[in-house]
């Protein structure tokens, strides 16, 4: 096996890649559960509700401010190095752009929707401003698209040990919740330097130059993964705004103290597709026998991982719970026990991803998506009433398997197929 593998140099690029992104995650788990799960027992389930809530309604301006150009930009730069320059300039220039507008959208909104609160208005200003430094990650995508993960992952690590252990001070000293928020800012704006530096060792063949031309390309071909995106938050994060406007901030807390210890998974397919997507988009050209076997492989191995995770998570819920969070969390318990599953969808889903890239199915995406988020704000306007944060996490669940994987049925066939014969036959690719 071995020597077989030393004979392929692209999957020994992957394997290293991978191997960067998973300690980088696990770090970030550690520091993530540990850190995190103090910081919610400091505040109590009120005041960790409210800053759940800020983060949530954030969380939508966010992702229009990234303009779906992720993967459109990691898979042109992976296929030509040479306009990698053109490519970054653009999608730096328009994302900047993008988050200053959708931080003046987001505090202007947060003004309107809740008069007269002045604490959730600071907060929200705090927050979203993160926005704007978040166009830095531009350089990421171009590390990305050259299986340069380690670059990004020090840049990142860096900045994330430094806050943890700044947070770990705010408990100490008793600090009051809007320095959380502030200390939330500062991790992007840390990494924004880190970022810089890696990209002066590392950089694209020529100086970065904005194309006006390219730019109209590029969204032209991303508006849908942008709609698509906010159609995801919404059902990802849109229980968490209708917990608090429907039942207040305290069960919000007791909703969103689960989601950490949910969430921290779907590293595990992001960072498996940030590693294999661009040797895929270059399969796909070049090898399409082997693209596919590629794409069912992944989905076999989703099932595989996501699978055991769930229900050993489920099982152990109210041990973990009781053990990070205490007695005044335990209702998180439960919570936990049903979120957890949203991870075998947010896997396939992943990886379905990758494949509508590459076949340039914009539109399905969008499709897709848009009916997870009817699905799911449906479901929490039935659910959330009668079972509370309970009811929201069975929401979620079924909205995941509606958008990743039966919406499919009526969307694309072939590819729900596809997913469930993975399950029980793992294609091996040939050599």
């Amino acid at each position: 096996m071995r020597r077989r593998i030393e004979k392929r140099k692209s999957l020994i690029t992957v394997i290293h890649n991978t191997g960067w992104l998973l300690g980088f995650q696990a770090l970030k788990m550690v520091f993530g559960l540990l850190v995190g799960a103090w910081v919610a027992r400091y505040l109590g389930p009120s005041q960790y509700g409210e800053l759940s809530y800020v983060l949530a309604f954030v969380a939508f301006f966010q992702t229009i401010s990234l303009l779906g150009l992720n993967a459109i930009a990691i898979r042109d730069m992976a296929k030509n190095r040479e306009a990698s320059h053109v490519i970054l300039g653009t999608v730096f220039r328009l994302r900047l752009f993008a988050g200053l507008l959708c931080w003046l959208c987001a505090v202007g909104s947060m003004a309107i929707f809740r008069p007269g609160d002045t604490n959730t208005l600071v907060l929200t200003a705090i927050v979203a401003g993160t926005m704007i430094f978040q166009a830095s990650e531009t350089i990421d995508l171009w590390f990305q698209s050259q299986t340069q993960s380690k670059r990004t992952v020090l840049s990142k690590t860096l900045a994330y040990i430094i806050i943890s252990l700044a947070k770990v001070v705010l408990i100490l000293v008793k600090a009051q919740l809007i320095y959380f928020a502030v200390a939330g800012l500062l991790e992007f704006v840390l990494a924004s330097i880190a970022l810089s530096f890696s990209y002066r060792i590392f950089p694209a063949p020529l100086k970065w130059h904005w194309d006006i031309e390219i730019g109209i390309r590029l969204l032209k071909e991303s508006w849908p993964y942008m709609f698509s995106s906010i159609a995801i938050i919404i059902y990802m994060r849109i229980d968490q705004i209708m917990l608090r406007e429907m039942l207040g901030i305290h069960e919000l807390g007791i909703f969103s103290a689960a989601m950490p210890l949910s969430t921290t998974w779907y590293f595990i397919p992001m960072m498996i597709s940030q590693s294999v997507g661009p040797s895929i988009a270059i399969k796909k050209d070049s090898d399409p026998v082997r693209y596919d076997l590629y794409i069912d492989r992944l989905f076999s191995l989703i099932w595989w991982i996501m699978i055991p995770i769930s229900v050993l998570i489920a099982l152990f819920s109210h041990m973990i719970v009781r053990i990070l969070y205490g007695e005044t969390y335990l209702a998180s318990a439960t919570v936990l026990a049903i979120h957890i599953f949203a991870n075998i969808p947010v896997g396939l889903g992943v990886m379905q991803s990758i494949w509508i890239v590459n076949e340039q199915k914009n539109t399905l995406s969008l499709a897709k998506t848009i009916t997870g988020a009817v699905t799911n704000i449906g479901l929490n306007l039935y659910l959330i009433p009668k079972y509370g944060a309970i009811g929201a996490a069975v929401a979620t669940v079924l909205s995941q398997m509606m958008s990743s994987v039966f919406s499919n049925i009526a969307f694309a066939p072939k590819i729900f197929k596809r997913q469930f014969t993975s399950l029980v036959a793992i294609r091996l690719i040939e050599k």
